[in-house]
């Protein structure tokens, strides 16, 4: 029988009482659920939690083993994917199944808790989870099947390797892409160092706070961007009632080509142009389309590597753009990527020595120094004054550019970068 009333009770009266789920699995006396009860009654569950918006092929949480069946896709599919959940259960003790303990947060969750603890939402799943820890060895074979099938569907071709923009990234991608002078970045949670540096995965999940964070600095970018009409020369169509409809398109495959630094898809290219279309002044729709990207995964990580043949120059674009300049790749490099430039070793060097030319670089550097010597350090740095009278922040600040400029010297020089350690001057 379902879990029922008498279930939701039990499982309010563990919380309450901080009994082991097992209690429960014992307890509710878990009646063999059948697949439509998941696509019926759970799926609807899961989805408005928010764990679909996360768990999909493109989503923030894509490099997990939980991938949500596409939008739309048929009831049997659903079906499908609730039974091969199995993978994400312990059969021996279901109470310690990642599927019953990531999303109601009793281990650590990038999303936090997105099913609350005794609620009606958990004893649903759970009791999903008792039934998969019931299937037969042949049941469960099945059940993976649909995995598989998914893989064979998807190909290697939809496996892609995402990096998360940095602080400074998203401020330089934002200053390159939109214009804007301001450091919208320097609103969000701070960055934890993890081997001496912001940028390593073990650092780069993405918390509520910091989901929270974009949004806002999303709203507010999308809405300076035309305070003064389309002065920074964001559309690249005149958008008369005339031409509306084709300046549509131009400006969702113009702009979304820049802010997700690779081409859309067709799909991608339909979702924004509806919803541009969604308001009836031209510049409201842009801006709405502005603000929806900030937030979509593709601007919020960088493609270090994809399978996908026809992405992989705008793999190198991106790689180059953020080891050499901390920013966004420019037109040009988008432009070699397309011309296929980017796909030999002499395209490559051809594109990193123009770049390495550039200002950008050296601010870069400058970056790399600043987290690999930790200057945060000496900037939070405090000293018994009568000890240290001379200790202060002009002595801190003179440290700082000393050693900036350096490692500066021995990398614009090319210099023996060895004298970074042995150097007498």
């Amino acid at each position: 029988m379902p879990f029922g009333t008498r279930g939701k009770h039990l499982l309010a009266a563990a919380n309450r009482r901080q009994l082991p789920v097992v209690f429960l699995v014992c307890a509710s006396a878990a009646s063999a659920a059948s697949p439509e009860f998941f696509a019926t009654r759970l799926y609807p569950v899961l989805d408005k939690a928010g764990c679909k918006s996360c768990h999909h092929a493109d989503g923030v949480a894509s490099a997990t083993r939980l991938h949500f069946p596409a939008e739309g896709a048929p009831t049997q599919n659903v079906a499908a994917f609730g039974e091969s959940l199995v993978e994400l259960v312990d059969r021996t003790h279901p109470e310690k199944s990642l599927l019953l303990i990531k999303p109601t947060n009793r281990i650590k969750h990038t999303g936090g808790e997105r099913i609350k603890k005794g609620s009606s939402a958990e004893a649903l799943l759970l009791e999903w989870v008792n039934h998969l820890a019931s299937l037969s060895d042949a049941e469960v074979a099945r059940a993976m099947s649909y995995r598989k099938t998914e893989s064979a569907n998807a190909g290697e071709a939809a496996k892609v390797m995402l990096r998360r923009l940095t602080h400074r990234q998203y401020a330089n991608s934002i200053r390159d892409l939109l214009g804007e002078s301001s450091d919208p970045s320097s609103q969000f949670p701070p960055e934890d160092f993890v081997d001496g540096f912001k940028n390593q995965y073990r650092s780069q999940t993405l918390s509520p706070v910091q989901i929270e964070a974009y949004s806002l600095a999303a709203e507010r970018l999308a809405r300076r961007a035309f305070l003064r009409g389309d002065s920074r020369h964001l559309i690249p169509c005149p958008y008369t009632a005339a031409d509306a409809a084709g300046c549509r398109a131009e400006f969702v495959r113009t702009f979304g080509l820049k802010a997700f630094r690779r081409p859309l898809d067709p799909k991608e290219i339909a979702m924004y142009r509806k919803i541009l279309q969604a308001e009836r002044d031209f510049l409201k729709g842009a801006q709405a389309v502005i603000e929806s990207m900030l937030q979509a995964p593709s601007f919020l990580f960088w493609m270090e590597g994809t399978a996908r043949a026809e992405w992989k120059p705008y793999v190198s674009a991106s790689r180059l753009s953020y080891s050499l300049w901390d920013t966004t790749p420019d037109d040009e490099l988008l432009r070699s990527a397309a011309r296929g430039e980017l796909d030999t070793t002499t395209g490559v060097e051809h594109a990193a020595r123009r770049m390495l030319a550039d200002p950008r670089s050296r601010l870069a550097l400058d970056e790399f120094t600043s987290q690999w010597l930790r200057f945060d350090r000496a900037l939070a740095a405090a000293r018994e004054k009568r000890t240290f009278p001379l200790f202060g922040p002009e002595l801190v600040s003179s440290m700082i550019e000393e050693s900036r400029r350096f490692v500066g010297d021995l990398v614009w020089n090319d210099r023996n970068f060895m004298d970074v350690f042995r150097g007498s001057y």
